[in-house]
């Protein structure tokens, strides 16, 4: 027994009527009644009593009609569940992204995407670049936001943000005055920093930053979040260089300055695993590329 024949079973028992039920399946007439005899072979039971006003259900007819209803309705739910996925609307998508940008950059992000795709489950995992590298990669999430740019022939990526970098000085400290800050004038300075073994790209901006301006940053505390991090900045326990997104984490003891530098800035990447066979994937994909880069 075929979808097939029960739907031809249905518009029968529906039009009660061999002729419009043909009509309403856009095949002959024949073909209809041939596809009848067939089903009712393969049960071993007459469905439909013919007489020259149409057909009426059998009591065998009765028996199939609401269970053909079911299994119709379960195929066509089905149907649509697969379609509904196959466009991107439905199933689940797992975001990695650094601390960082979960303040400013990864919220319209999630707010854009959500709307259009209700249906889409979302999972957050909170990773530094390297691991989310590895882990898109790997398959184990579907996007990563991080640190770029990324240079890996795994991936595929696209810039969705560029920030500048600011300065966190504890309120008390002899620069805090300041309109801008010289790298150079925190010469003198203990660092607050992502751990080395973390590979973070704001450390390495930092130590970038800090090289070109002729010497090595002293790191007098490590902290693996960004808001830990200005909260030891708060505590007056040294100077950080953080995003500009980080002066949403408002704390009493800390004020944020603009770097003097032009180039101190830092990028935020989307990246995937090259073809992106996933479709909530290539949704997401589509929403990023809609979306303005953020500066």
């Amino acid at each position: 027994m075929e979808l097939r024949d029960l739907r031809s079973f249905l518009a029968v028992a529906q039009h009660r009527n061999v002729s419009r039920a043909a009509e309403a399946l856009h095949v002959s007439q024949p073909a209809l009644s041939e596809q009848i005899r067939k089903l009712e072979d393969e049960l071993g039971a007459p469905l439909f009593d013919r007489t020259s006003r149409g057909v009426s259900l059998t009591d065998a007819g009765e028996a199939l009609l609401p269970h053909a209803r079911t299994v119709l309705a379960q195929a066509d739910a089905a149907a649509d569940s697969v379609r509904t996925v196959a466009r991107g609307l439905a199933g689940t998508l797992t975001l990695g992204f650094i601390d960082s940008a979960a303040l400013t950059i990864v919220p319209p992000i999630v707010r854009r995407f959500s709307d259009r795709h209700p249906g889409v489950g979302l999972r957050l995992r909170e990773l530094g670049t390297r691991q989310q590298i590895e882990a898109v990669a790997a398959g184990e999430i579907d996007i990563g936001i991080v640190r770029g740019p990324v240079w890996d022939e795994r991936l595929d990526g696209r810039l969705v943000a560029t920030e500048s970098l600011l300065v966190a000085l504890p309120a008390r400290h002899r620069l805090a005055e300041s309109t801008v800050i010289q790298v150079e004038d925190l010469r003198e300075d203990g660092f607050i920093m992502y751990p080395a073994a973390r590979g973070t790209g704001l450390a390495e901006e930092t130590k970038r930053l800090c090289h070109a301006a002729g010497f090595d940053p002293r790191v007098v505390q490590e902290a693996n979040e960004i808001a830990t991090i200005c909260a030891m900045v708060a505590a007056g326990l040294g100077v950080a260089i953080v995003p500009s997104s980080a002066a949403t984490i408002h704390l009493e003891g800390v004020v944020y300055r603009p770097l003097d530098d032009g180039d101190a800035t830092i990028e935020r990447w989307a990246v995937w695993r090259e073809a992106a066979p996933i479709s909530v994937v290539r949704a997401f994909i589509a929403t990023l590329e809609d979306a303005p880069i953020v500066s």
